[in-house]
């Protein structure tokens, strides 16, 4: 009996093993949103450990420090720098690994440092971002995390003004990726690192192109074997493609699949908002140990605008009926929980909309999901409002917005219009 439960448990001791194996090579997320320390101004070193932070305030993010100014009628709308810190354990397990820092959104400035060591910085209050901190990682032990973020007025960063308020802080998800260190690339402004085109669709037919870009960020030459499962909305398979790729130490190379048919498919629409599922995933050839692995919505459907007969949906004629929607709330601010922005998309169905303009700024990722899951069509812009700075940063800026936005929400079905300006009427000096 002893000897049979001592088996019992080796036995379970060594799946567990394997099982945690298996985790630590493939991809993981962790929210890292609670628990920040925070305090408006700029305190001398904060982004070293030396920096006294006990009497600055506990904050949990989704974050902003106007949520009461900007709304209130005393004067002190506080627009200027703060500073967020958090202490952070990495277990040992993940030494060796590739280790991203991801942000959904921080308004409008931002530098982030490691254990004291600046990381990387962004600018523009609406896109999401993300910095790889794999070199500045101290493994089984805390790590310092010193987030600088600053919404004051800056000639160079759109929007210069607007009818709508420019509320600081990191007012959307924070998170650590860990991952492979051959892996899908995350480094393509903060995209899926997979891209997908439905080049023709129509009633009868559907061709796709799948792009995936692919990293290794090995010492070692890489062979791996990249896999496009396409799957209908209960998980069965439809279509399934493979390739081989050699990818060379420290590489980033782009796959492109063959064109994959789907006959009769089932068309993303209005009233019917269906989607497939791509899963993209990459093996080691020679072990066939699962590497790195991201799933995109895939929506079929085409589309076009008629300056005379308006819009058509998979060769039907739609009256588009909706709104404009910003992203904040009274005495929130833009530091909004998911639930608040699912609301919103569900009153805008609700109410006989089908349309949506996201306005004047991409939104948090939840929008889109909602969107392309309820059947509302989508405009998407960049907060080019008002007016613009004749100068090459402020060109570049705006630039580099449009390619997070459109990299960002590259597969969303729901996206028809993609914007770039909005409401100009003077240069600014």
């Amino acid at each position: 009996m002893h000897i049979s439960i001592m088996k019992k448990f080796f036995y379970i001791f060594i799946l567990l093993l394997i099982v945690g194996w298996a985790q630590a090579q493939q991809r993981v997320v962790y929210t890292i949103n609670d628990g920040w320390k925070f305090t408006k101004g700029s305190p001398f070193e904060a982004q070293l450990a030396g920096c006294d932070d006990s009497s600055w305030e506990t904050v949990n993010i989704p974050h902003t420090w106007n949520d009461k100014d900007a709304d209130d009628e005393t004067p002190g709308f506080y627009r200027g720098p703060a500073w967020y810190r958090k202490q952070l354990f990495v277990d040992k397990s993940q030494e060796g690994r590739q280790a991203v820092i991801y942000f959904e959104g921080a308004n409008q400035e931002v530098q982030c440092y490691l254990n004291g060591q600046f990381v990387g910085e962004h600018k523009g209050g609406y896109t999401r971002f993300c910095f790889d901190i794999t070199s500045h990682l101290r493994y089984g032990q805390e790590n310092l995390f010193a987030i600088y973020v600053n919404n004051v007025y800056n000639p160079n960063i759109p929007p210069l003004s607007a009818d709508f308020t420019f509320f600081g802080g990191i007012y959307r998800d924070v998170y650590l990726q860990f991952m492979n260190p051959v892996h899908i690339a995350t480094n393509d402004y903060a995209s899926s690192g997979v891209y997908i085109r439905t080049p023709e669709v129509n009633n009868s037919a559907a061709s796709i192109e799948i792009t995936t870009l692919l990293t290794n960020n090995t010492l070692q030459p890489a062979e791996i074997r990249v896999e496009n499962i396409i799957c209908d909305a209960d998980g069965r398979e439809v279509k399934k493609t493979h390739a081989e790729v050699k990818l060379a130490s420290g590489e980033t190379k782009t796959d492109i699949s063959k064109k994959i048919k789907i006959d009769s498919p089932r068309l993303w629409d209005i009233d019917d908002p269906y989607r497939y599922m791509v899963y993209t995933r990459i093996l080691d050839k020679k072990k066939g140990a699962l590497l790195d692995e991201v799933v995109n919505p895939l929506g079929l459907r085409w589309f076009k605008f008629d300056s005379e007969k308006g819009f058509f949906l998979n060769g039907k004629g739609r009256k588009l009926i909706g709104t404009a929607r910003h992203q904040d709330y009274f005495q929130k601010g833009n530091a909004l929980r998911d639930e608040l922005h699912v609301q919103d998309v569900l009153l805008l169905k609700e109410m006989g909309g089908n349309f949506l303009r996201v306005s004047h700024y991409p939104q948090d990722p939840v929008i889109m999901e909602m969107c392309d899951k309820l059947g509302i069509v989508t405009s998407v812009e960049i907060p080019v409002v008002n007016a613009v700075t004749e100068t090459e940063e402020f060109l570049q800026n705006s630039v580099e917005m449009a390619k997070e936005m459109v990299r960002q929400d590259f597969n969303r079905p729901s996206v028809m219009i993609w914007g770039y300006r909005s409401e100009e009427r003077r240069v600014g000096k």
